[in-house]
């Protein structure tokens, strides 16, 4: 086996064992960017390696669908490098305390350490230089409730949640069948009221979580991963956009290297714009974000008529800031 199929083998039998679930033939397909055929290939040549993956499944999985597994690589293989462990002490500075952290720290802790050179260099790195952080807004969430949720979502069981909407002055319990996490701005529970449509709920505004005791099935036809990218952004519209966007010759080429959500189609254009069409819900997400920086004033909405409606009320809604201010400002003159 040539070397850099062993490396890719390797890799494959790597993540085979740090899942718990078991990966199906298209994740493998999608973690390796290999075909079936290849994928099938080199789970052949683990076996040919002395390695036996093991096949399982999922109560929720279709009936058909198979999941590897993989128990017994080497501890030799499964040490950090050099630069893998540099990268995770690194990416440790940047994490607020959180289970995520904790579990990064015991990993190290069990790991073979920096030299003394290496690790001086690598405060240099954070300290001085400042290369890695983490700017912006965010939300803390308490580990114990991360924790119950984590819970709920692994062994499919329903919630009990204690949850103040956002215009709403008091919270309220719900029972819930949390179905996934997503995470922007701020972390969000998806999950659904019985047979209702799946919501996001703010993790920030559940004041109590208790697991119910009670447990459902997934539903066979519905996909978290799927259902995440039929919108622009965390929250789903009620109505399916098709938007076509042009970006003139200033912002083209940055453009072009951005994928703004799974299904754009790209055209460019002889006077240097870029048309970029999406297939999408969430309008408002998607209005925030032609408000950026790099794309304003180079970007013009074509389609559809009821985006080009909501843009100009979201730009009319901005405008009572700066009349309020002005107002404020003569009264107090």
């Amino acid at each position: 086996m040539a070397y850099s199929k062993l490396a890719v083998s390797l890799k494959l039998a790597t993540e085979l064992q740090s899942s718990s679930l078991g990966l199906t033939i298209e994740e493998m397909m999608e973690r390796t960017e290999r075909s079936r055929k290849t994928v099938e290939r080199m789970l052949n040549g683990l076996y040919e390696l002395g390695l036996k993956p093991k096949t399982s499944s999922l109560e929720g999985d279709h009936h058909l669908t198979k999941r590897w597994r993989l128990d017994g690589l080497p501890s030799a293989l499964l040490s950090l490098n050099v630069k893998e462990r540099s990268a995770i002490e690194r990416h440790l500075q940047t994490l607020p305390d959180s289970v995520e952290k904790q579990a990064l720290t015991k990993i190290l802790a069990d790991q073979k350490p920096l030299s003394q050179h290496l690790a001086i260099d690598q405060e240099m790195l954070i300290e001085r230089e400042s290369h890695i952080g983490k700017v912006g807004p965010k939300s803390r969430v308490d580990d114990s409730l991360m924790g119950i949720l984590e819970s709920a979502l692994k062994g499919f069981e329903e919630l009990n949640l204690l949850y103040r909407a956002v215009a709403r002055p008091k919270a309220t319990w719900r029972i819930v069948r949390p179905l996934g996490m997503l995470f922007a701005r701020f972390g969000y529970l998806v999950a659904s009221s019985g047979d209702r449509t799946p919501v996001t709920y703010r993790l920030d505004l559940i004041e109590r979580a208790k697991l119910a005791g009670t447990y459902f099935e997934a539903k066979p036809n519905w996909n978290f991963k799927d259902w995440t990218t039929e919108s622009f952004g965390v929250f789903h519209g009620d109505e399916l956009l098709e938007v076509k966007l042009r970006f003139n010759k200033v912002a083209a080429q940055r453009a072009e290297t951005i994928q703004f959500h799974p299904s754009q189609l790209t055209q460019k254009n002889k006077d240097g714009s870029l048309i970029v069409w999406l297939k999408c819900q969430g309008h408002r997400e998607l209005i925030h974000e032609l408000c950026h920086p790099d794309w304003l004033g180079n970007v013009t909405i074509e389609e559809p008529e009821s985006l080009k409606v909501e843009y100009q009320s979201y730009l009319s809604t901005l405008k009572k800031a700066v009349t309020r201010t002005t107002s404020l400002s003569m009264g107090a003159g």
